[in-house]
């Protein structure tokens, strides 16, 4: 499966989006109040590969790859780049904002900018996903998590609440 979704420009605000957004991030709340979240970190098993630096390009790239257990539930970060992915085992369902999709191993698809997804483990799933980053080693992971995950949907002007989508409505 390719999932070639325009990766250049970030999701819109619709009113749609906006209660998609607003349900991924109560879910996620949901989640973390409820769960052991050092138990889930321990069975998602978690590696990290990086390139070289290329002097040419003057960054290098970051693969993060993670064990998903058949059954497991994560729900992702916001990215803010476009970026590759790759399942390299398993088979997986995925809801964002734009719906639901399933990808099944092999397959290489790009993720959009600004989404966050709920991905459903169907089988034993192993994810990798690649970023371009300045910074190379495990030691700069907090560096590098700065410079490819959003905070929240606000840092890339998205608005994540129903109540925030009629203030910007009723504004001129």
């Amino acid at each position: 499966m390719n999932d070639l979704t325009p990766v250049d420009n970030l999701p819109e605000n619709s009113r749609e989006r906006v209660e998609f957004r607003q349900k991924m991030l109560f879910l996620q709340e949901q989640m973390r109040d409820r769960f052991d979240q050092k138990a889930i970190n321990d069975a998602c098993e978690l590696a990290h590969y990086f390139s070289p630096i290329d002097e040419k390009y003057g960054c290098c790239t970051y693969a993060r790859q993670i064990l998903l257990p058949k059954g497991s539930v994560v729900i992702g970060k916001i990215h803010r780049h476009a970026h590759l992915n790759f399942i390299m085992q398993g088979k997986v369902s995925v809801n964002t904002e734009f719906g639901k999709k399933y990808f099944t191993a092999p397959c290489t698809f790009v993720s959009e900018p600004g989404l966050k997804r709920a991905v459903y483990a169907e089988e034993d799933t192993i994810w990798t996903t690649v970023h371009m980053t300045q910074f190379c080693g495990e030691e700069f992971l907090k560096k590098i998590e700065d410079e490819v995950i959003a905070p929240d949907y606000e840092t890339l002007g998205l608005i994540s609440s129903v109540d925030r989508l009629a203030i910007e409505e009723k504004q001129p």
